[in-house]
């Protein structure tokens, strides 16, 4: 990416201010999540008696571009936005673990999950 300083664009603004370092690690943990799904998906899906054993990683390549779009769109939030969105989801998400006491799965003893209509959560 090339932008120049004087560049008003919401892009090269966030490519200015970025920590890059952080960035790196990022795609450093990225890149590793994606060689040790690759590493470990066909032994879990024969276990799980699963039909492809390259299930789990199409699953990883299927989802990381939604997690790295929601990640963008949060890194362009202003630091006001993202404390304000971080305090929402902090009450969703202890409201959520509140409702696993009451209306969650009991799995061996222990509610941890909430099944949802096409998804299972864990709130923690």
């Amino acid at each position: 990416m090339n932008f120049a300083r004087t560049d008003r664009g919401a892009v090269a603004q966030w490519w200015w201010t970025v920590d890059r370092w952080t960035l790196a690690a990022l795609a450093l943990l990225i890149g590793f999540g994606a060689l040790m799904i690759m590493a470990s998906s066909p032994a879990v899906a024969i276990r799980i008696h699963a039909s492809d054993p390259q299930y789990f990683v199409r699953h990883y390549f299927v989802e990381l571009p939604i997690a790295l779009a929601v990640l963008f769109a949060a890194s362009l939030q202003s630091p006001r936005n993202v404390r304000r969105l971080a305090l929402v989801v902090f009450i969703v998400f202890v409201l959520l673990l509140a409702y696993t006491l009451i209306g969650g799965n009991d799995i061996k003893g222990a509610r941890r999950w909430i099944n949802l209509p096409g998804l299972s959560l864990q709130p923690s």
